[in-house]
């Protein structure tokens, strides 16, 4: 299917915003890149700003399609629902990790975009993983410990590879793009929730290895 006017501006965009900033980027950058009319990043987006938030709202409303996918299936146990959420936001994320670098960088900042996005979209992917948590201990799958940390490390292992690829690559030689980084990087997830959160029931981990709950 050809690629539309619109689309390329926003592809182009992407790129031009993970190399060279928002502030380092001109609308007419973008427009010799998309191969377009200049006028025509007014006409679909109002503007550069318009065109970043664009961006930032179509990452957020698609990471939470995919936790909204999952919660929809149907799974065995808390624990696998868990494990297939996080993998397919990894995935996601890959899949779009130039956008998906520019939003988790931006969420540092503190902006009126910043507080709107929080307060749309942000807030409902905390509500979602505080549910599933919480769901996971009602069953006696999971351990007794503060939600809030729970999600707070969770959240962090999902979206830091993607944040700081660079560092990564430079200090590690990782590549966080490559299925065989999704795939080693998920068994290590795997290993933090048998440890961390799930029952010797429900667990893999040795129990002399499983740390105590928390009241």
């Amino acid at each position: 299917m050809k690629e539309t006017k619109k689309e390329k501006i926003l592809d182009a965009a992407v790129r031009l915003f993970h190399t060279q900033g928002f502030d380092g980027t001109s609308v007419r950058d973008i427009a010799n890149k998309a191969k377009v009319n200049v006028a025509l990043v007014s006409y679909h987006f109002g503007g550069k700003k318009g065109l970043y938030e664009e961006l930032m709202t179509q990452f957020l409303e698609g990471y939470l399609l995919v936790i909204k996918g999952e919660l929809e299936r149907s799974f065995s146990t808390v624990k696998e629902q868990l494990l297939e959420i996080v993998k397919s936001l990894i995935e996601y994320q890959s899949s779009q990790h130039y956008v998906a670098r520019m939003a988790h960088r931006e969420m540092t900042f503190d902006s009126m975009l910043v507080r709107e996005l929080m307060s749309t979209y942000l807030r409902k992917e905390k509500h979602d993983l505080e549910e599933i948590i919480r769901s996971g201990m009602r069953r006696g799958e999971f351990r007794k410990q503060p939600i809030d940390l729970v999600v707070i490390h969770l959240r962090t292992m999902i979206t830091m590879p993607y944040l700081s690829p660079h560092y990564l690559s430079e200090l590690y030689q990782i590549t966080t793009t490559e299925p065989y980084f999704i795939e080693k990087y998920m068994r290590h997830v795997r290993s933090w929730i048998d440890l961390w959160l799930c029952v010797e029931e429900f667990s893999s981990t040795p129990s002399f290895l499983m740390p105590r709950s928390i009241s």
